[in-house]
């Protein structure tokens, strides 16, 4: 077990099976090892484990965005090691907008929960923003 401790967590106790590494890492973001813990469904916290504090509230945005979807490159299907779609979870960031919640449709990341691997991606894609507001 590792111990993890935070202001807004208090202390963490995880297994070293629970870390996802990012090996790209993440834009902005100077960490690579990461946790999801639930919150309330459909919500997660996605939690560094090398600073705890540094947390944000993901979602899968396939209840919200139904025809939400891109490809992978070839690349990154193979730094997931990924065999197979069913293999990876796809989620997105959450963020306070106007008096609601937003998504960032734009900058998914992808995880491969088994091989605890991850890429967090920017889409070429026009349709998707930074900031798509949730309709409840």
């Amino acid at each position: 077990m590792i111990k993890i401790k935070s202001e807004r967590f208090g202390e963490l106790e995880i297994e070293e099976k629970e870390i996802i590494y990012f090996p790209y890492g993440i834009p902005g973001i100077p960490f690579e090892r990461f946790i999801i813990k639930d919150l309330i469904e459909p919500v997660k916290w996605f939690i560094s484990v090398d600073d705890p504090d540094l947390a944000m509230l993901i979602i899968s945005p396939f209840k919200y965005f139904p025809t939400y979807g891109f490809e992978l490159s070839d690349e990154i299907v193979s730094a997931l090691q990924a065999k197979d779609e069913k293999d990876l979870e796809i989620y997105v960031s959450l963020l306070k907008y106007n008096d609601g919640v937003a998504a960032n449709l734009k900058c998914p990341f992808i995880i491969n929960r088994e091989k605890r691997v991850g890429v967090q991606i920017v889409l070429e894609d026009e349709k998707y923003s930074f900031k798509e507001p949730i309709k409840k």
